[in-house]
């Protein structure tokens, strides 16, 4: 990233760290019980968006949630061929930023107005886009990987102990959601 490009985005973070909500009640819940789910996630290439895009059929068939809502960012000027919008997926790209890097538009202020149980964030690294969108989304619960800068965005902090790899983070996000407010196993005796 250019100096410039680096500073617009410093600002954008400088701004967003402002508008960030002073206390917030998140409601935890369990992936299996929840009824709307989003997923916001960073589009670095087409295995990515093909990781995400399983994960989402993994849930709907497995959980039985058919009402789930994916946002993909790619960082490039104009949007790459398999993002094209489809069911259950949308997707910005650069054009979709304003000056300070944040997004804007028709596609992501209807995805932040819906109010979800749960949003997971499946961005490997920082990205100001996609912690804008975690931090403004009326979403009751907000899951994602352990950064100094999510720390005040997310609910639920997964570390991932140096691993850089997205179907690693996925099974761990989903493992961890499983077990939230989960009901004990009857025992035997």
């Amino acid at each position: 990233m250019k100096l410039f490009d680096r500073i617009k985005e410093w600002m954008g973070i400088r701004r967003l760290l402002r508008e960030l909500p002073a206390e917030r009640k998140p409601i935890p819940r369990n992936l299996g019980l929840a009824r709307k789910v989003a997923i916001v996630y960073v589009v670095e290439d087409e295995a990515a968006h093909d990781h995400v895009k399983h994960y989402v059929k993994r849930i709907k068939d497995e959980l039985g949630i058919s009402n789930i809502k994916a946002l993909g960012f790619s960082d490039e000027k104009t949007m790459p061929h398999y993002l094209h919008a489809k069911l259950n997926f949308d997707s910005i790209c650069q054009k979709d930023l304003n000056w300070y890097r944040i997004p804007q538009g028709n596609t992501v202020q209807n995805f932040m107005a819906e109010e979800y149980e749960i949003i997971i964030d499946l961005s490997l690294e920082d990205r100001l886009p996609i912690q804008y969108i975690m931090a403004k989304s009326r979403a009751r619960f907000k899951v994602g990987r352990l950064s100094d800068s999510n720390k005040r965005i997310l609910d639920m902090l997964i570390d991932m102990a140096g691993s850089q790899s997205l179907p690693q983070l996925i099974q761990q996000i989903h493992h961890y959601l499983m077990m939230v407010n989960a009901k004990p196993e009857p025992s035997l005796n």
